[in-house]
């Protein structure tokens, strides 16, 4: 035996030290985290557009990742130039109609409204309604709560620049790793990270198909009611869907401002019940997609149960917050596939019994 080789107790010592040291590092740096993973979510969206142009095209992929990092950066810039300075006269306009919705309240909600037994004060708060609509809505605060989310320009230039690297040595760092682990334990690995890459590859189809989904059930009831621009609500709804609760939101407030200014194309009904009625309908189809139709489609995708994507997605919006139910489905699919073989490995059963090792074995090659 070595004399050098380490005692089975120190080994475990330094195991333990090492994982110690993780979880400081990790906790010290859990600001970094959020940044990170959005470049990694961001960096994952558009390596299939680099390999395919990689694959295409003789260029080398250094030329291709800058071609296609040059169009995301110009593509967030031209939205910001586009964006940005519409927020000061959106605001003003969206004080004024809100305004004059509460004319409208005051002028239908004259009796007394019961809930329970209960008589509801319509008439305090429609007194201060105007104040508070005033206030939240008021340009300064729309634009300090923009300045607020892209202050700190370290954390905007973290994101652009890990996107890049990752685009550009993703598969460096992969290969990296990979040589890190023993020969003996690679056939195992390989696996490993095929079925966790499955997951998240499933995870993206899925939300795919729940966007066009969404978007197109929100563009036919949108024309359904003779909505102004139902084809660009489509769209955007489709578009938006991606954030959760809070893309959805925003097209359902804006669909509700067009319907009260322009009101419906066929539909005989004042614009205020007509904003209303498309608020109900835009909300309708957003309960139903949560409900019903993202846990199943979902769950579908990843083999999870609907209630486990429910109470996933809610759970991480009311603890965590929207970054991480963004991405709690597919970690959840990963800590799965990372805990079967880890119990497999435990009682010595085959992790994969029914599948080849060919393209495991190719993986590796590519790495050595």
């Amino acid at each position: 035996m070595d004399n050098s080789s380490w005692s089975i107790p120190t080994r475990y010592f330094m195991l333990i030290l090492l994982i110690g040291a993780l979880l400081w590092l990790l906790f010290a740096a859990q600001e970094l985290i959020g940044p990170l993973i959005i470049a990694g979510l961001v960096a994952y969206i558009l390596n299939p557009l680099v390999n395919h142009l990689s694959n295409r095209s003789k260029l080398s992929r250094y030329w291709i990742v800058i071609f296609v990092y040059l169009l995301f950066v110009a593509a967030i810039m031209l939205g910001a130039i586009l964006v940005v300075p519409r927020l000061p006269p959106l605001a003003t306009g969206l004080t004024e109609q809100m305004e004059n919705i509460i004319v409208l309240v005051e002028q239908v909600a004259g009796q007394p409204i019961y809930i329970l037994g209960t008589q509801i004060p319509m008439q305090v708060i429609l007194e201060n309604w105007p104040a508070l609509a005033q206030n939240i809505t008021r340009p300064g605060i729309l634009i300090n709560m923009f300045a607020a989310t892209s202050q700190n320009l370290a954390w905007v230039l973290l994101v652009l620049v890990t996107t890049y690297y990752l685009l550009l040595d993703g598969e460096r760092l992969r290969r990296w790793l990979f040589n890190l682990v023993p020969d003996s334990q690679k056939p195992d690995i390989a696996r490993l990270y095929f079925e966790v890459r499955n997951v998240w590859n499933q995870y993206f189809q899925g939300q795919l198909r729940l966007m066009f989904l969404v978007g197109v059930a929100t563009g036919i009831t949108a024309m359904l009611v003779g909505l102004p621009g139902a084809l660009a609500f489509g769209v955007l709804a489709g578009l938006f869907d991606i954030i959760l609760s809070v893309g959805p939101l925003i097209v359902m407030i804006i669909a509700s401002i067009v319907a009260y200014v322009a009101g419906s194309n066929y539909l005989n009904i004042p614009n205020f019940w007509f904003a209303v009625l498309v608020f109900l309908l835009f909300g309708g189809i957003n309960v139903i997609e949560n409900i019903w139709l993202r846990p199943r489609i979902m769950g579908t995708s990843l083999r999870l149960h609907p209630a486990i994507v429910f109470v996933a997605i809610v759970g991480a919006l009311a603890l965590a917050g929207l970054l991480t139910a963004l991405i709690i489905v597919p970690l959840i699919g990963s800590a799965l596939v990372v805990g079967r073989y880890l119990y497999c490995k435990i009682l010595d059963i085959d992790p994969w019994p029914d599948v080849g090792d060919e393209n495991y074995q190719s993986v590796i090659a590519q790495h050595d």
